[in-house]
């Protein structure tokens, strides 16, 4: 096959939340097939989405997507373990299982000629389908206990599938290197693009921004942000304790939360409240694209206390609107703002408080960090994610 040739790439997007819970890679992911779409030449993409995501992929197949509905008696069933199985099984297997049993599921036989899995999933892996995998994270190496057993199962089988890619897309250089260290995956099938598309936020129209403020009743307030669903790894808790801290001393600042998974969300309002922040938080929950740029451009600063990621793009997406960032000294988001950001232990309740203090009090450490964060966003912008990975699909069909 020739390199220009126009490809049909089928992406997984099984594990797709139609309510934003899968974080930051729900909207790269998005953005990124958005960003395909409209390219010359473009791959003809399929999009393996379940019945109650469709909406999510709507804007999608309006731009010409084909939509292939999971679920038993729908246009694709999801293979089960014992298929995912015999599909993983040595080669010298293979012919011999295909003519005692053909298999009938094979995305191959649906026209297939590229699998794309950028969610975390590699369920309809089979042979001599080729197959990229985005590595988003390896959390689980590092904090197991912030997962059941069932997704430490299906965390390992993805890892194993790594090692069977054709290609893995690493979201950052601290990703990579997890994959080549800790998971065995070669450095060689490593291509590193940052999980950014079609470019970072931009700034809305003033009015705009102010209505939706004012909507959210933060028109006419100062507050820091935290947009982040739910979830162990994010922090909060350790947040608030430092948030206690900080009100003795600035009994007017407000934290504003935001974020998918209504369960932990309500969990932290019991907190909030045990601690006496009622007044000084305001848990708010997933929000729609334009309410979150409303959010982040409006806020005196961002803080990011998580305790792993694998690159952090509310980071980036605040610098790019002109906003302060104060962020854990992970690796990836040292990769990612390098001198633009104030830096604190994620472990450090003490240091967590006194760096957002600085950015709550000290305007001129807010400028500096503002036109440092710039010009790091416009860096990344730079990057042609979406040709690149237009690139690397179509390499998969010579």
């Amino acid at each position: 096959m020739s390199k220009g040739r126009r490809l049909r790439v089928f992406v997984d997007l099984a594990p797709l939340s139609p309510d934003g819970g899968n974080g930051g890679a729900r909207i790269f992911v998005l953005r990124l097939l958005e960003a395909l779409l409209g390219r010359p030449g473009a791959h003809e993409i399929h999009l393996l989405v379940k019945p109650e995501a469709e909406a999510a992929v709507a804007p999608l197949v309006s731009h010409g997507a084909v939509l292939e509905r999971l679920g038993k008696g729908l246009d694709v069933e999801e293979p089960r373990r014992l298929l995912r199985t015999r599909r993983r099984l040595h080669g010298f297997f293979q012919p011999l299982l295909e003519l005692a049993a053909p298999d009938r599921t094979s995305l191959k036989r649906l026209g297939a000629e590229v699998l794309l899995s950028p969610l975390g999933t590699t369920a309809f892996h089979e042979p001599d389908l080729p197959h990229v995998v985005v590595a988003h994270d390896f959390q689980d190496l590092v904090y197991p206990q912030f997962f059941d057993a069932d997704e430490r199962r299906r965390r390992i089988g993805f890892r194993a599938d790594l090692r069977r890619a054709d290609r893995v897309v690493a979201v950052s250089e601290a990703t990579k290197a997890m994959a080549v260290e800790r998971v065995h995956v070669k450095g060689e099938r490593i291509t590193v693009l940052p999980p950014i598309a079609g470019g970072l936020r931009a700034p809305l129209d003033p009015r705009e921004a102010l209505n939706r403020l004012d909507d959210l009743d933060l028109h006419r307030a100062e507050f820091a942000v935290y947009p982040a669903n739910f979830w162990p790894h994010k922090n909060h808790e350790r947040l608030l304790t430092a948030t206690a801290r900080i009100v003795r001393e600035e009994p007017e600042f407000l934290l504003v939360l935001c974020g998918a998974l209504d369960e932990n969300r309500e969990k932290l309002r019991g907190r909030i409240e045990s601690l006496g922040l009622t007044p000084n938080v305001r848990l708010l929950p997933y929000l729609e694209d334009a309410d979150a740029t409303a959010l982040l451009e409006g806020a005196q600063f961002l803080v990011f206390p998580s305790l792993f990621e694998g690159f952090g793009l509310p980071v980036l997406e605040a610098m790019a609107l002109g906003t302060p960032v104060a962020c854990s000294d992970l690796p990836a988001l040292l990769e990612v703002a390098r001198d633009a950001a104030l830096f604190f232990d994620a472990d450090d309740e003490a240091g967590l408080a006194s760096t957002m203090l600085r950015l709550w009090r000290e305007d001129e450490t807010r400028e500096r960090l503002i036109a440092k964060g710039t010009a790091r966003a416009a860096a990344y912008a730079g990057i042609d994610v979406a040709g690149a990975y237009h690139e690397l699909l179509g390499s998969m069909g010579e």
